[in-house]
């Protein structure tokens, strides 16, 4: 289908699409190089932060058990064990109805409606301490307590209505002496509460924090399935491995109000005997700092998106949320969107954790679970993409799961942008292209566009003109060559002009009819120049032996017929003939049509004449050949004779012509030199 687009639209387009196909590759080149490297760079930075993290919590978790095996060694835990021990046995007098109604109001009221929607015993009489000593001490350090909860240890002697009249009894002079001690050990040693148990009884003698567990008893107790129960057992019995400590994982601690916790334990021995258990609640703030730096996510290099955080074997989170702590209400939002359930979103609500609440099956926590240390890009347990640094980490003989991860969108934020400015940049050059290209079209053509009104008016017969062809380009010379085509046209059209009467008159009359004319206008000589012909004269090589044996008609006939093929074949090549005359064939390009190419038109003319004589032989059983004699230059064309007068062209072409036609015996094209050269000047060959 042809194109309807004129050559200024195609080159506008052309230089429109080279420039915008040019600066898309760049860009997408760069893009794609771009965030090759990118990634490779995050990658390469959430390994290293997982490797620092890992190494950073392995520290915390032996500085954890190293300072409360430390902290067990203490011989001062033997004599407190025992002073708590004696002051628990003595402790009285049984609590009065009144005393005992504001103790279970505590639970009903207080206890009980603070417990998360996933602690399903929320029955008073199963959290009631069953003893004396337990429902006395809880009475007086938790019930009359005038600090909030986690807030409670600030008390150090139980309240003045129950030590009135200097009523000091064992239990509380033994808190007056090691409660300030035991708080700053919990201080230092970075956990959340300490405990004195009883090896023998399970029973609760001392907590630093005073919640629902104190006074009660860890082994047929309200908290005998907890965490903190299998600490105690697993201490008083002496399975505390290497490191003479016990780490118990996370579960659900009701005494806490159903917050999640963990726990250290350690045997205190007299005289080798294990006569109670030293007990540490972990920190949740202390090991959500440890893996955060106290929140200093962006200082990390975790921006706005990143976050380390712990999984353990049962794939539920061991650290919060960055999430969470840093927009409740937008994390809590975000759960009920995913759908996870009421009861896990309102324990978090709850609790203020996400420990143990959140589940995260993600594919790079179970391999961190079955021991493998890798790299992935997933939709991690937000629903969003982040690609994730995982490795396994082992944590009191269980294996864990530490996780770096960071949202995609932040990751590779710079190459968004970079792409927003590419299809911005490529947006502007296909403006600027477009009137870039407009100019230089206009420029580049206007040459062209000149040329085509000169062609335009010599279409309409108009050669008395110029264009403008100044410069030094390739324009400017075609500009220049179309000057001197219109100057030589003009010159021919003359030419023509002044002979094409006499041409039609000798047409006429044997001769043309502007010889005619001017032999009847009174010229006696008749004779023309031409500067610019190319002859051609054939020898018939065999005529002799085809007119042997047969009449002068046949010979008429035959000799007729190859002429006429000859005939016909000059002027399908714009060549005249001038003459024939016995086994010779004169013919000329350039004589009375003027023409550029006659040197080219000449050669194949003389060349269909060889193909003309071989069909000729095979059709007549002949064996006629060609010598061919072909020159260019200038002749002189006139008639000769007065009466019998005849067209006659003569030159030096015309002779060099005839002599090579007629020199030597070898068949086919023979041209002078300076014929061959300017021809081949053409691209066309002669022989």
């Amino acid at each position: 289908m042809k194109s309807r687009l004129s050559i200024r639209s195609k080159l506008m387009v052309l230089l429109v699409m080279s420039g915008i196909v040019g600066a898309i590759a760049i860009g997408v080149i760069g893009y794609v190089q771009g965030e090759h490297s990118l990634r490779r760079a995050t990658w390469d930075q959430l390994v290293s932060i997982r490797e620092t993290k890992k190494a950073c919590f392995e520290r915390w978790t032996d500085q954890q058990l190293r300072e409360f095996r430390i902290l067990s060694s203490d011989q001062q835990l033997v004599s407190a064990a025992a002073d708590f021990r004696r002051g628990f046995d003595d402790l009285g007098p049984t609590l009065t109805d009144a005393e005992q109604q504001r103790l279970l109001g505590y639970y009903r009221d207080t206890f009980v409606p603070q417990l998360p929607a996933n602690i399903d015993d929320r029955a008073v009489d199963t959290y009631l301490p069953d003893t004396n000593a337990g429902a006395r001490l809880q009475l007086d350090y938790i019930v009359d307590n005038p600090n909030p909860a986690g807030k409670k240890y600030l008390l150090e002697t139980r309240s003045e209505s129950v030590i009135a009249g200097d009523a000091v009894d064992a239990y509380d002079a033994a808190h007056r002496a090691y409660h300030p001690t035991f708080v700053r050990l919990m201080n230092e040693t970075q956990l959340y509460d300490l405990f004195l148990i009883d090896a023998e009884t399970g029973d609760v003698l001392y907590t630093t924090q005073k919640e629902a567990d104190l006074g009660t008893s860890l082994i047929d107790g309200p908290y005998h399935l907890s965490g903190l129960a299998t600490a105690f057992e697993r201490a008083r019995t002496g399975d505390v491995g290497d490191a003479g400590v016990v780490l118990v994982d996370f579960k659900h601690y009701t005494a806490s109000f159903g917050a999640p916790a963990a726990f250290l334990a350690a045997p205190i021995t007299d005289n080798g005997k294990v006569v109670a258990v030293v007990a540490g609640q972990v920190s949740i703030d202390a090991l959500n700092n440890a893996m955060t730096s106290n929140g200093n996510w962006k200082d990390e290099g975790l921006g706005a998106s990143g976050e380390s955080y712990l999984v353990g074997p049962d794939m539920t989170a061991r650290t919060d949320s960055r999430f969470l702590i840093e927009d409740k209400a937008d994390y809590l939002a975000t759960l009920t969107r995913l759908g996870v359930d009421d009861a896990t979103v309102q324990a978090i609500d709850t609790s203020g954790h996400s420990i143990l609440n959140q589940s995260i099956e993600t594919g790079p926590v179970r391999a961190a679970l079955d021991g493998k240390t890798g790299t992935s890009t997933i939709a991690d347990y937000r629903g969003i993409e982040v690609m994730s640094a995982y490795a396994p980490v082992m944590v009191g003989g269980e294996r864990w799961a530490i996780l770096i991860e960071k949202d995609v969108s932040e990751a590779l934020d710079p190459m968004y942008r970079m792409r927003r400015n590419i299809l911005l940049a490529t947006g502007a050059a296909a403006i600027v292209l477009t009137l870039l290209a407009l100019w230089s079209a206009r420029a580049f053509l206007r040459p062209i566009v000149r040329l085509q009104d000169g062609v335009e008016r010599l279409k309409s017969g108009d050669v008395d003109f110029s264009i403008d062809a100044e410069g030094h380009d390739e324009f400017a010379s075609l500009g220049r060559a179309f000057n001197e085509m219109i100057a030589e046209v003009r010159q021919r059209n003359r030419t023509i002009a002044e002979k094409t009467a006499e041409y039609e008159k000798l047409l006429r009359n044997v001769l043309p009819d502007a010889v005619a004319d001017r032999m009847r206008g009174g010229d006696q000589v008749v004779a023309d120049t031409f500067r610019n012909v190319s002859i051609g004269y054939i020898s018939i090589d065999g005529l002799p032996r085809l007119m042997h044996g047969l009449d002068a008609t046949a010979t008429i006939k035959l000799l007729n017929e190859l002429v006429d093929s000859f005939d016909d074949a000059a002027e399908r090549h714009g060549v005249e003939k001038v003459r024939t005359i016995g086994d010779a064939y004169l013919a000329a390009c350039g004589l009375s049509t003027p023409r550029l190419d006659h040197r080219q038109r000449m050669s194949s003319f003389a060349h269909e004449a060889l193909a003309i004589v071989e069909r000729f032989n095979a059709a007549k059983g002949c064996d006629l050949q060609l010598q061919i004699g072909m020159a260019s230059g200038e002749v002189d064309a006139g008639i000769v004779g007065r009466h019998r007068f005849v067209y006659e062209i003569l030159g030096g072409c015309v002779a060099d012509a005839r002599r090579l036609a007629s020199a030597g015996d070898q068949p086919g094209v023979h041209m002078t030199p300076e014929f061959e050269q300017a021809l081949s000047g053409t691209g066309q060959d002669g022989q």
